[in-house]
């Protein structure tokens, strides 16, 4: 069995991948992020199992893979691959959900117990020889929107609610839920934002939600909210963004993800240049825990694809 891997996940999950190939006797072919070419080169050469982080590969790659290959996302997100082309030349994609849910909902309050204890400020005085305070804020008492109540949106909130004592509102496209993990749920966003301290964003990309955070939905908010995504860049209009930290309108944002990765800024919009903003790579889902079910079920994936099994697909196939 011969997988094309990305050399970034088979470094990450090593272990995982190094016993699969002696079990199974998978044969991984390592190439760069990216690097079409060397993937199209194996391809040729009988590798039809693609295993992919979420980084956009080209049209012209996905037109290319012959008719029932098989394309695995290292990971839940799968914006990034045109399902119309992998439809039309049956080309299976696989995904790994459920393997990510806890890592993204710690790392979503890292960055915000960063933004609101100045964390990254406070460490580079310090190890510029600053004994200099920063004065923070607490999250109890809070209240966090939650946009997006799958399953990352109620962990973020369980721990919210229950670690932090905060007050919970939820929004999600669902009309109402019974869960006692909010104090208030709602399908309108204007209601679920409006007395909200900080917004965090958990929703998967599609027509109607790509650039969802936009300047009219940002004039919704009440002055001074901080913002967190650390879920896709495509749900964020990043210049409107931009424009209402310059303002205050948004007091502090955390970003993990971008519209660009890796993250290359406009013109108009470089996060890199305000310091009310933390900035971490796309790295929500890197620990070694999570790391290791993604490989996991990977793996399942590729032997399910090469023993003609059920492979776990994304829901569009199913």
């Amino acid at each position: 069995m011969k997988v094309v891997l990305q050399k970034d996940l088979f470094i990450r999950s090593e272990e995982v991948f190094s016993n699969a190939a002696k079990q199974h006797n998978i044969e991984f072919l390592i190439t760069n992020v990216l690097d079409e070419l060397a993937m199209l080169k194996f391809h040729q050469q009988g590798a039809n199992c693609f295993v992919i982080g979420a980084e956009n590969y080209s049209r012209s790659f996905y037109e290319s893979i012959k008719s029932g290959s098989a394309v695995i996302r290292y990971g839940v997100g799968y914006n990034s691959v045109p399902i119309d082309i992998c439809k039309v030349r049956n080309i299976a994609v696989g995904y790994t959900p459920g393997t990510l849910t806890d890592s993204v909902a710690e790392h979503t309050f890292a960055m915000l117990l960063a933004m609101n204890r100045n964390i990254p400020q406070l460490n580079a005085l310090m190890k510029n020889n600053h004994w200099q305070g920063i004065t923070g804020l607490e999250l109890k008492g809070k209240t966090i929107a939650v946009l997006g109540f799958g399953q990352i949106g109620k962990a973020v909130a369980r721990i919210a609610k229950f670690g932090f004592g905060m007050k919970v509102n939820a929004f999600d496209v669902m009309p109402s839920i019974d869960s006692d993990l909010v104090d208030y749920y709602s399908n309108d966003f204007d209601s679920v934002v409006k007395n909200a301290d900080i917004i965090t964003i958990h929703m998967a990309v599609m027509p109607s939600t790509k650039g969802f955070i936009n300047n009219e939905r940002i004039e919704k908010c009440k002055d001074g909210v901080q913002f967190i995504n650390i879920s896709r860049g495509d749900l964020v209009d990043e210049k409107a963004l931009f424009e209402a930290l310059q303002k205050k309108k948004i007091s502090a944002a955390a970003l993990d993800v971008f519209v660009n990765e890796p993250y290359t800024p406009t013109p108009e919009a470089d996060f890199r240049t305000l310091s009310n903003v933390v900035l971490t790579p796309h790295c929500g889902s890197n620990t070694k825990e999570a790391s290791n079910k993604m490989a996991k079920m990977v793996v399942e994936n590729i032997l399910a694809y090469y023993n003609d099994g059920k492979m776990t697909l994304i829901p569009e196939f199913d």
